[in-house]
């Protein structure tokens, strides 16, 4: 399991995930960006299943790139960048 865990964390080391987002009044988002659509876009875009309660970030409310630390398995983890764009 580790052998996978560490196949699956080289898989997303350092990928930025993207995403279109509203922006309401000064670019601020209507909502955030949460873990639970970061998860869904890691699977998605990349093709590899991540639970949201393994996604570690703040919620984001901006427009940018932020970071976040998925924990693939046990002591293995992998950054991935999440990229927001205007729609």
């Amino acid at each position: 399991e580790t052998e996978e865990a560490q196949r699956i964390a080289e898989a997303l080391k350092d990928k930025t995930v993207r995403i279109t987002a509203k922006a309401g009044q000064g670019g601020r988002l209507f909502g955030s960006v949460t873990a639970k659509e970061v998860a869904e876009l890691i699977s998605r875009q990349f093709g590899v299943s991540v639970d949201k309660r393994k996604v570690s970030m703040e919620d984001i409310k901006s427009f940018g790139t932020f970071s976040a630390e998925v924990k693939v398995y046990n002591g293995v983890n992998a950054t991935v960048y999440v990229s927001v764009g205007e729609e």
